[in-house]
């Protein structure tokens, strides 16, 4: 299946927005095991918006344009579409009434412009926007079902989820056959990892694709009409060659994991090494009783006071002065279960050490409640004391 983006607006075109909404929607279309082939800008010139969607429609099965609904006389993508299917416009009279209402019960007078939101071409259906007053709509241009969606990203973005999303999954993601598996990985340089994945023999079903967002780093396993035993021994290979670097798989939310597998019980925490951001990335989820954050050396007087608080986990990171790195202790009260390690990472950008400390640790915990394998990155010292 040919999936297509496009974007439209001389503002995204000309770089002075940057379009975050492609790259959430080609993500939020890949977990659903619809990738996306091609993505496309085009500015607002109606013309440039009907050529382009004219040609992609014969090639493409499914397209989603983002952006150009709105009620000034640059907003030409619905007019565009219409032209390109050679269909009429309709007025929406239901959602006429919802623009006048949303104005009244803003205090505002509506400008006369704001009636061509309630126009969409005479065979497409409207899809509603639950924030704002540009609705979308679906439907056939030459072989391709386009969605067509506001730019606004909250109304974008609540668009997709409320309307689009229950439809594909109603009506496309059956019919695509295609799996997506996600593998988190720290501590192996992107150019290393690729090297090794060229060293597998991978079924040609199955493609890989990369993501780096240095400390982490993502690799998605692509499996389109593949046998289940050719993806389920794709992915033991895989699991062997990366088990240093493997922090989790499919979702990566370590703090909300690390909840689950703790109960919920209450952590106190030491740290003098990320200056806070651990404790930021885990108290969204973690129940923290007591955290506290130094940026000079251990201070003994501090960790008998945390001992003190009401806790079932006890987690220091402490900076290493004589020996350097960083020492770790994870300390389970109710089992009595104890470790304790000396890391010392290889730090590929000084900027994000506290950033690759603190998932370094959340990835540690995590392996150790699962009785998993600690990870051991590249170029690194991790001991267990």
């Amino acid at each position: 299946m040919q999936v297509e983006v496009i974007s439209t607006g001389d503002e995204v075109i000309t770089g002075m927005i940057t379009d975050t909404n492609v790259s959430w929607l080609c993500q939020e279309l890949l977990d659903l095991g619809i990738q996306c082939k091609r993505r496309h800008t085009v500015g607002d010139k109606l013309e440039d918006i009907c050529e382009l969607l004219t040609e992609r429609s014969k090639q493409a099965d499914l397209i989603f344009v983002n952006g150009g609904l709105g009620p000034t006389s640059d907003d030409n993508t619905t007019r565009a579409a219409a032209i390109a299917a050679g269909k009429e416009l309709k007025r929406i009279e239901e959602w006429e009434q919802r623009i006048r209402l949303w104005h009244q019960q803003r205090g505002r007078i509506m400008p006369p412009s704001n009636l061509k939101q309630a126009l969409i071409p005479n065979t497409a259906t409207m899809i509603d926007n639950s924030c704002g007053t540009a609705c979308g709509f679906m439907m056939k241009i030459n072989k391709a079902l386009c969605f067509f969606t506001p730019g606004v990203p909250h109304e974008f973005k609540e668009m997709f989820r409320r309307e689009i999303r229950p439809y594909l999954i109603s009506h496309v993601v059956n019919d695509t056959n295609t799996q997506v598996k996600r593998l988190f990985l720290f501590g192996i340089a992107e150019s290393a990892l690729q090297e090794k994945m060229n060293k597998q023999l991978l079924p040609a079903s199955v493609i890989l694709g990369y993501r780096a967002a240095y400390p982490l780093l993502e690799l998605k396993l692509i499996a389109t009409n593949a046998a289940e035993d050719e993806v389920h021994k794709s992915l033991l290979n895989i699991r062997e060659v990366l088990k240093n670097y493997l922090i989790c798989e499919d979702t990566f939310d370590l703090p909300a994991a690390i909840a689950e597998l703790t109960y919920n019980q209450p952590f106190v925490i030491y740290d003098n090494v990320t200056r806070g951001l651990l404790g930021n990335s885990l108290s969204e989820k973690i129940n923290i009783s007591c955290y506290l954050a130094e940026e000079n050396e251990f201070s003994q007087k501090a960790f008998d006071y945390l001992r003190k608080e009401q806790h079932e986990f006890f987690l220091v990171l402490k900076r290493n002065v004589l020996k350097g790195g960083v020492d770790v202790l994870f300390k389970e009260e109710k089992s009595g279960s104890e470790y304790h390690y000396r890391i010392n990472l290889n730090i590929t950008l000084k900027d994000k050490t506290k950033a690759a400390y603190t998932l370094f640790v959340e990835g540690l915990i995590y392996r150790i409640l699962k009785k998993l394998p600690i990870l051991c990155p590249d170029n690194s010292e991790i001991e267990e004391i």
